[in-house]
């Protein structure tokens, strides 16, 4: 027997007026998935809560671009739906079963809430950071992946008439949505904390959060990591909270594992030089930033770091010269995170005296 099983969706808006001109806009979403003869109940109302969740960020996704000062970014839309699911949290407010006997159904319903003020500062945020950006983007694609195959297995589902084959796309099915959930565990941790992280900083830049906040997270990560070891992101963001619990070995097996599944991730290596920097593994810390070098060499994190690298090894006419390098590329760029490096960058050319700045090298 075919599979009956639909979808339905059903979306609210409301809006709550704060305090000058931020918004709060709360958005609603629900799904019900009605089961067939080859379906779970528990996949079913996995899929549902996917359902769910994904149409509410949808939602926030119509909302932002709505705004007058996201229009002014002219973003795309692949760059919307990205900051979207970095930026905004879905949680689930009801679980139900409905539907008969012969036909039970499972529903869904997952809310969002949109502080717009927070909401243009984190877009800000990110479209300046290309390494931060990159990350966010590259979910999306993968989380949008996994949506298809997972439509393409419940028709496949649908279909079966073989039992065996059809427990065999149940199996496949379970995978892609134990993907999904992680992702979901990692977004959630992301935009709760990376906020309040300085991803690029070392520990001249931690900021104090919450005991309870980093251990949920944590939890949340680790839940992830579990779930799914490929997951970049989840282990990104771990470490970030080893290192922020100043943990720096641990930070740094997270890192070098999230680096043997994305060897060319620019953040990585510049998270793994920084710890390595701090461990006082100076000339492991160096590799790291040349690998970001050789793509992006005038990249202000990076040049900013192997600067201070440099001097803490002694080499005070290389730390000048990439300080210097910092400044000339950075001359007409004041954003929060790249004037709070300038300072520290005058600094270490004072304390290292003015040294000519040295040939560009080619590793």
């Amino acid at each position: 027997m075919m599979v009956r099983s639909f979808v339905l969706l059903m979306c609210s808006v409301l809006l709550f007026a704060v305090p000058a001109s931020a918004e709060i806009k709360v958005i609603e979403a629900d799904s019900t998935y009605v089961l067939g003869d080859n379906d779970s109940k528990v996949d079913g109302r996995r899929i549902a809560t996917q359902e769910a969740q994904r149409k509410a960020l949808e939602l926030a996704g119509t909302y932002l671009t709505s705004i007058t000062q996201v229009k002014e970014y002219r973003l795309t839309r692949d760059q919307v739906t990205a900051y979207t699911a970095g930026i905004v949290e879905t949680e689930i407010i009801a679980d139900e079963t409905r539907g008969t006997l012969d036909h039970p159904a499972l529903y869904i319903k997952a809310r969002c809430t949109v502080d717009t003020d927070v909401l243009v500062r984190q877009i800000d945020r990110y479209r300046e950071n290309e390494e931060l950006r990159e990350q966010l983007e590259s979910a999306a694609k993968e989380k949008e992946a996994l949506r298809k195959e997972r439509d393409a297995l419940q028709k496949r589902l649908a279909a079966e008439q073989d039992k065996a084959k059809a427990a065999e796309t149940r199996k496949r099915l379970d995978s892609v949505l134990t993907t999904e959930e992680s992702m979901d565990d990692t977004n959630r941790a992301w935009v709760r904390l990376s906020p309040r992280i300085d991803f690029y900083g070392g520990e001249e830049s931690r900021q104090e959060i919450p005991a309870a906040d980093i251990d949920a997270s944590a939890a949340a990560l680790q839940k992830a990591i579990s779930r799914n070891p490929d997951n970049v992101r989840a282990r990104i963001l771990l470490a970030s909270i080893h290192h922020q619990q100043h943990d720096n070995a641990a930070a740094e097996t997270e890192l070098r594992a999230a680096l043997q599944r994305a060897p060319n991730n620019a953040l990585l290596h510049l998270r793994l030089g920084v710890v390595l920097r701090e461990q006082g593994k100076l000339q492991e810390a160096l590799r790291e930033f040349r690998v970001i070098e050789h793509k992006r060499p005038n990249q202000p994190q990076m040049l900013f770091q192997t600067g201070l690298t440099h001097k803490a090894g002694g080499n005070c006419r290389l730390a000048v010269g990439y300080m210097k390098r910092l400044l000339m590329y950075t001359k007409k760029n004041d954003r929060p995170e790249i004037a709070r490096l300038k300072p520290k960058a005058k600094q270490v050319i004072e304390e290292c005296g003015d040294q000519p700045v040295p040939r560009k090298k080619k590793y």
